[in-house]
Formats: C-alpha cells, sequence, structure tokens
C-alpha cells in the first residue's frame, strides 16, 4: 500500500491529468466524484495546490482551473528534445511516409513512455496521448530497446516486473520474452501484433542516439490489419529514415537557410 506522502502526490497528478482531460473549470464534487476520492482529503489537496499557486479558485463560481504555472513547469522540455536531435523531424517525416500512428519512445525504468506522438488524418488510428506509460516487455519499443542490452540485464526487467505486478494479474516469463528479442536481434526491429488490444499491432526500432542518457526508440502502430499489410513498407521506410538521420540529414534540413 502506497505511504501517505506518495499518495497525496499521486493524487496531485491525477488531478491535474483530470483537468488535461476535461479542459474546463471542475467544481469540487465533479473531482472528487470522478476521482472516488474522499470529498474532505479532496478539499484539502486542492486548497494546498491553490495555496501552492498551481490552482486557481473562483469563488463566486466555485469553480477550480489549473494556472499558468501547470504549463510552465514542462514547457521546455519540448525545446530540450529538438534541440538534442532533432527527433520531431524524423518523427514527421516517418508519419507522413507511413500514414499511420507514430511515436517516439523513452525507456523510463521498467516502462516506456511516449514523448512525441503524431496520427494521420485518417479514421483507422487508435493512439494513446503522449506521456502514456506501457511495460518494457508487453511493447514494440520497449522490446526494441531491451533487444540491445545484455541477457542479464532483461532477466532484470522481467523480474522487477513481475515482483512489481504489473502485468495485471499473469507472471512475465523470461524465456518467452528471450525469444522474442532473439528475434529482434536476428531482423533487427521488433513487430507486436495485437497488444495492447486485439485491434492494433506496432513496429518498433531502438535509435542508436539517447536523449540525456535515456534509451530511444521510434515505432509505427495503428490498426492491425493495416500494419499486417503494410509490415515490409514501413519496415524499409523506418530502416531508410534512422539511416538518415544518423547520417545528420535532418540535422542539415534544420539549419537556417541563410
Amino acid at each position: 500500500m502506497l505511504n501517505p506522502g506518495v499518495k497525496s502526490a499521486m493524487r496531485t497528478f491525477e488531478v491535474l491529468e483530470l483537468f488535461a482531460e476535461r479542459r474546463e473549470p471542475l467544481r469540487l464534487r465533479e473531482i472528487y466524484s470522478e476521482l472516488g476520492y474522499p470529498q474532505s482529503s479532496t478539499t484539502n489537496l486542492l486548497k494546498s495546490m491553490v495555496a501552492a499557486g498551481y490552482l486557481n479558485y473562483n469563488r463566486k463560481n466555485r469553480t477550480y482551473l489549473p494556472t499558468t504555472r501547470v504549463s510552465m513547469l514542462g514547457n521546455w522540455v519540448p525545446g530540450y528534445i529538438q534541440s538534442a536531435g532533432n527527433y520531431r523531424q524524423m518523427v514527421e517525416e516517418l508519419q507522413r511516409r507511413t500514414d499511420e500512428t507514430v511515436g517516439l519512445v523513452t525507456q523510463n525504468d521498467l516502462s516506456i513512455q511516449y514523448i512525441i506522438l503524431l496520427t494521420p488524418d485518417h479514421e483507422f488510428q487508435m493512439a494513446p496521448q503522449p506521456g502514456t506509460m506501457r511495460t518494457m516487455v508487453d511493447s514494440s519499443s520497449g522490446l526494441a530497446m531491451m533487444a540491445k542490452i545484455k541477457d542479464k540485464d532483461v532477466e532484470k526487467i522481467c523480474r522487477y516486473t513481475n515482483y512489481y505486478g504489473m502485468t495485471e494479474g499473469h507472471r512475465v516469463s523470461y524465456k518467452d520474452v528471450m525469444r522474442e528479442i532473439n528475434l529482434i536481434r536476428s531482423i533487427d526491429y521488433a513487430y507486436v501484433a495485437h497488444r495492447p488490444t486485439e485491434a492494433v499491432s506496432s513496429i518498433a526500432m531502438a535509435l542508436d542516439t539517447d536523449l540525456g542518457g535515456v534509451p530511444l526508440a521510434i515505432g509505427v502502430g495503428g490498426l492491425a490489419d493495416r500494419i499486417a499489410d503494410k509490415k515490409p513498407e514501413i519496415v524499409e521506410i523506418m530502416r531508410d529514415l534512422i539511416e538518415a538521420f544518423s547520417s545528420g540529414a535532418f540535422e542539415k534540413q534544420a539549419q537556417p537557410k541563410s
């Protein structure tokens, strides 16, 4: 069970995520009802966030709304990602050429996290939100990054994933994961079909570069039938773009014309 301090911190983030989802002022009742919190502790939490300057309280309407201080916390991150290697240009070009959802992904402990996510205009998409996390052992990007590390480190990821119960009721088999990883090592990409739901599949490749020491991968995902039909084409496009990225082609494109 989470200790009170950790629980309070998690609830703070969940309140902010609720506002990100709803995108409108919310009353106290709406917040604690939606999140399933006790009214008393929600009142104290919101008062603390107002006092710290992260929420605005409209006494007349009795509504709360995040302040610009919240947006300032992370507004430097896109520029940092871009300046670290022109990753966005690569994601944009891959999305344009595949016409599917494309994500730049980092490793975050035992999970992967989407940091740039671009979607196509067509209706055949089921994309997660930027910031969404999934376990490494159950995602194409996670498996692609795991294929670049030593077997003993793969075993640690599987063991700790089981220890923390991150796979919702089923245990991760190190033997099965290594079977997937050995295949990925032989073909240099990960293809995960019908996961996390039956409707979607994805293809991912690990990058040789990192973001402040954090491993990176790039992935293409979409409806399972579409990805399966276009798989050879998508793999070829991904290889071409990663090679161009490694040679500095996107860095040259980003330079201003004199």
